[in-house]
């Protein structure tokens, strides 16, 4: 179940294309002024430095360090953001003459922030500590370092708290009345670089443009010339290290470097130093004059981010086998943990199933008896808010509205995981979580042409704030949807409306080949395919919504399914409550807590004409949402905790109800009458007596069966049942034994409707 909520804007800007006059109004870019300024992004739209609140103090206060040649330390942080907030201001500092170096805590070892024993050992050299993308915090920490006789500046771009570390400065872009209160870790070291050094450097602009894209923060205003500028400087840029990590990413050198390459080959491989290793390499990386040091490094950082990949891979699918123990038709959170997990990794692992799920979630990598966890968000809640209700139960916690870090000592964890549910349940306001994509507009098929395309990228760079434009065809043609990729993982689609016809490709929706299919709500993106010279246009499908649904029709198939059934459940002999009786059409559902099992792909197709907005699956998994769902089952399963179970094609006998009392215990059992579909998949098994004896006996004659065809698949099911036959690994005979057919428990259930 996905929501499409649209985020566009209607109207039109005098001088402006329509194709791109509602994105930018969207975009608050709404006069002619202000879409001139957002599709040429200049200089000019950089702010001056010293509007930033402490600016002039802090300035002052560095260049009173380099004259008397006081040690300087940085301060950073190990991730993108952090790593470049580094060496933007070590570079402007050394460039200004100062005596400095950087530090960068280990994520493993020390986590993130400024931590009691650096400042101890920093300190023994007095001089100046400059905090860059942290320290906002740390007031403890920082009124150490000044005790100890270090001059501090803290620059920072996390949330504030209601108490502020009493550093000699305080740099903050949302304190103050600063114009661009939205800057990241980086943006505020790359300002400080500025006013030291009297003018923008383009090296460090790059820099500053990398984690802008990297950190996820708006790219509008100054944080969108910061950008695209330093994108545009990126792509001849005179870095050693940046120019090979580039090539070891598969980027050619000169050509125009894309906010989608920062942020998914660039950034990965910065932000793995530290997630697997030290980010000192990184640093060492993007400041290294020596292009020998320079390509071992980029290498070091490409095969630490493979490890990640993997490292991460295996903690995904241990953290996603708990969610699959969780009630989330009731919690409204996901808490994860797990013991020497990781800890460069859990955020991303949250940030993954928050995506899949919805839900906001927490990964808590456990040491000892204290968690070290990330947090990400979903559904619209702020976070850091939701955090904030269940603070005194952290060791520390920081982060903003989207992210978050916490430590909490383990013991905690049960009550944190309560408390947080609540406090999102508060946010949500009963509304339930689910995955949401955001669409700017509706078109048809025929719009999605290449000059269309091309025109949407004056918007580049894309990311936080100015995504990639979305759009949403409505009812589109699904002529065809099949599984590619390793795993079957993704879907190959054609696509056809208008007259028009053009291929897609859905990235991990795999499993809705078969059963995607008609006319279909689709959010996608227009992409553009270059394939031997020839340029086409195609859409990548980010979710889809309210569809059609095809379940293929396979009689045979179904029949044997059905006596795969009995086969599994005759034997079961428990009492319960008997099924209620319903019919499904007359319905109205919720988006979560009903499932309507179909034994066929007649009512399947039935029940997801009549309810469209719900999920549409087949055969096994689970949702632990619980997300009202058309599920066609070939075997009973629990695919979650549902409140409410429905057979649309009727109950079959007393052991399926047994079966799924087992299921599903706190579930309301429903059952419609028995359908005709299921009637004639059912009377497709039977067989006389004297049938199944002739099959024998052509057996043991040495003849083979068919077992495709569901009336001797029924008999030989019966004969393994009387132990006179196995069917695995292969049909073969079991040594005679004196039997009687009609007592059988599976040719009772088979003939049970059929003798009616």
């Amino acid at each position: 179940m996905h929501q499409l909520i649209c985020r566009g804007a209607a109207g039109s800007i005098p001088g402006v294309s329509p194709v791109l006059a509602p994105l930018l109004i969207a975009r608050g870019a709404d006069t002619p002024d202000k879409a001139h300024a957002f599709l040429h992004p200049a200089k000019a739209q950089l702010h001056d430095p010293l509007h930033m609140q402490g600016m002039d103090s802090a300035c002052a206060l560095l260049r009173a360090a380099i004259a008397r040649h006081a040690p300087i330390v940085v301060y950073g942080d190990y991730d993108c953001d952090g790593v470049c907030a580094c060496a933007i201001l070590l570079e402007a500092l050394q460039k200004a003459g100062g005596q400095a170096r950087a530090y960068i805590p280990s994520r493993h070892s020390e986590g993130y922030g400024v931590n009691e024993e650096a400042v101890r050992r920093l300190s023994q050299k007095g001089g100046v500590l400059v905090t860059v993308d942290c320290g906002i915090t740390s007031t403890e920490e920082v009124r150490l370092a000044r005790e100890m006789g270090m001059q501090v500046i803290v620059t920072d771009h996390h949330t504030m708290q209601e108490e502020l570390p009493l550093a000699d400065v305080t740099l903050h872009p949302a304190a103050g009345s600063y114009e661009n209160p939205q800057l990241c870790g980086a943006g505020v070291a790359f300002k400080l670089a500025c006013a030291l050094l009297g003018g923008v450097s383009d090296e460090l602009l790059e820099l500053s443009a990398l984690a802008t894209i990297a950190d996820m923060v708006p790219l509008l205003g100054e944080n969108r010339a910061i950008a695209a500028l330093g994108l545009r400087h990126m792509a001849h840029t005179a870095r050693p290290g940046l120019r090979e990590l580039m090539h070891i990413a598969g980027m050619t050198e000169g050509e125009p470097v894309s906010g989608i390459q920062c942020g998914f080959l660039l950034a990965p491989r910065i932000n793995a130093c530290g997630r697997m290793d030290t980010a000192d390499i990184a640093l060492e990386m993007l400041t290294t004059r020596d292009p020998a040091r320079a390509k071992a490094l980029a290498e070091q950082a490409d095969r630490l981010n493979a490890h990640r990949k993997n490292t991460e891979q295996r903690i995904l699918d241990e953290a996603l086998e708990q969610v699959q123990t969780m009630d989330l038709c009731s919690g409204r959170a996901i808490v994860v943990q797990g013991q020497g997990w990781e800890s460069g990794v859990v955020g991303l692992v949250a940030g993954r199933i928050a995506e899949r799920y919805g839900y906001p979630t927490v990964a808590l990598s456990q040491q000892d008896n204290v968690c070290v966890g990330s947090a990400r968000s979903a559904s619209g809640v702020d976070l850091y808010q939701a955090l904030h209700d269940c603070a005194e139960l952290f060791v520390r916690f920081g982060g903003h509205k989207q992210a978050a870090g916490l430590t909490i000592e383990a013991q905690h964890v049960p009550a944190f995981r309560e408390r947080f549910s609540a406090a999102v349940a508060a946010q949500l306001n009963g509304r339930i979580p689910m995955p949401q994509t955001l669409y700017d507009a509706e078109l048809t098929l025929p719009d999605i042409t290449v000059p269309f395309i091309e025109e949407l990228h004056c918007l580049e760079p894309f990311g936080m704030g100015n995504p990639a434009p979305v759009y949403l065809l409505r009812g589109a043609d699904v002529v065809s949807a099949r599984a590619v990729g390793t795993d079957s993982a993704h879907l190959k689609l054609t696509l056809s409306q208008g007259g028009a016809l053009l291929n897609g490709i859905a990235f991990q929706m795999g499993a809705r080949a078969g059963v995607l299919s008609g006319p279909s709500d689709l959010a996608v993106t227009p992409v553009l395919n270059a394939f031997r010279g020839r340029v086409s246009a195609e859409c990548r499908v980010e979710a889809v919504g309210r569809s059609g649904a095809c379940f293929a029709q396979a009689p045979d198939e179904e029949s044997i399914a059905l006596l795969q059934e009995f086969s599994r459940i005759c034997r079961i002999n428990i009492s319960y409550p008997p099924c209620g009786d319903i019919q499904p059409e007359a319905l109205e559902l919720s988006a979560q807590g009903t499932l309507l099992l179909c034994r066929t792909a007649e009512t399947a197709n039935r029940m997801a004409a009549r309810y469209p907005q719900l999920d549409f699956v087949r055969g096994e998994g689970s949702d632990p949402r619980a997300y009202s769902a058309v599920w066609l089952c070939n075997a009973l399963c629990c695919r979650g905790p549902y409140a409410r179970v429905i057979l649309c094609d009727g109950l079959t006998s007393v052991q399926e109800l047994m079966q799924l009392h087992t299921l599903y215990p706190h579930a309301q059992l429903l059952a419609a009458p028995l359908t005709q579909a299921l009637r004639e998949r059912w009377q497709a098994l039977d067989f006389a007596i004297d049938d199944m004896r002739a099959l024998y006996r052509a057996l043991r004659a040495g003849q083979t069966a068919d077992l495709c065809q569901p009336r001797i698949a029924a008999m030989a099911q019966v004969l393994e049942s009387m132990r006179l036959v196995a069917l695995s690994p292969a049909l073969h005979l079991l040594p005679p034994v004196k039997c009687d057919a009609a007592s059988d428990p599976l040719y009772q259930l088979i003939h049970r409707q059929t003798a009616k």
